[in-house]
């Protein structure tokens, strides 16, 4: 069961938004999984959108879909294209400030068309700290995020995954795959394939429930979570390196820090 106090901070995060149309970036991790499981009654009308990209990882978007038919929610991929000359490329510390300026203008415009009257994502009260450039786009075009507003913590939004029973209760947090390439480094079609294709094979071998490739050219640094890196021992390290030099990596590490949010230095 909800508390109450979790129970009131639900109704604060949705009281701006009841009986309004609404489109909601959908990603189908936890938190935009339970923003479209709370919102789903409420909202005269609603709408999932999914953003398709050379670094969004194709398993994701999958599960996206799969999530969304399990929501009973209408859904709809969009496209998102890069110009080659776009800052994106180049990997600056404010990366995230661009990619979500340029999806999120888009989502607007789709919104606009459609007659959808807000954007809503899945930012939650957590996702403040530590280093955050995308949380400025969001305010810069007014996109709603309910649990922040609400202040539901990442904590809280796994107990409301819990509560609904939602398939992804457990999942673990994602990033795009624009993430695992060092700031300043530059980003590249072929970089974000290789890491793609190096995570798709590991996570076949379930060693971890956090799992990073961070790619530094030639090298692939393997990050898990802490607990997990003495079992990874134990499985087939030379399949491992053969497979990832296959893919294009011509060094294979393992990172004794384990997993850890990318910054900049």
């Amino acid at each position: 069961m909800l508390t109450n106090a979790l129970k009131y901070k639900i109704t604060q995060a949705i009281s701006p938004v009841v009986g309004k149309p609404v489109l909601v970036a959908f990603s189908g991790g936890v938190d935009s999984t339970v923003v479209a499981r709370i919102l789903k009654n409420v909202c005269n009308n609603i709408k999932l959108v999914t953003v398709t990209s050379e670094w969004i990882s194709r398993q994701e978007i999958d599960e996206a879909k799969e999530i969304a038919i399990q929501l009973d929610i209408p859904h709809e991929t969009m496209n998102v294209e890069v110009d080659k000359e776009h800052v994106f490329w180049e990997n600056p510390s404010d990366r995230c400030y661009h990619c979500k300026k340029l999806i999120f203008s888009q989502l607007h415009d789709l919104a606009m068309r459609e007659g959808y009257e807000i954007v809503i994502d899945g930012t939650n009260a957590s996702d403040t700290d530590g280093h955050r450039p995308g949380l400025k786009a969001l305010e810069d075009l007014s996109v709603y995020s309910p649990l922040r507003q609400g202040g539901l913590t990442k904590i809280e939004v796994r107990e409301i995954a819990d509560f609904y029973k939602l398939s992804v209760a457990k999942k673990p947090a994602m990033a795009c795959l624009a993430s695992r390439i060092p700031y300043g480094e530059e980003i590249s079609v072929t970089n974000l394939s290789r890491v793609e294709k190096a995570e798709t094979f590991l996570r076949t071998l379930n060693l971890s429930s956090q799992l990073r490739i961070r790619d530094h050219g030639n090298l692939a640094r393997i990050e898990l979570a802490p607990e997990s890196i003495k079992d990874v021992l134990s499985k087939d390290i030379p399949l491992i390196v053969k497979e990832l030099k296959k893919i294009g990596y011509r060094y294979v590490t393992l990172d004794l820090e384990g997993y850890r949010p990318i910054t900049p230095d």
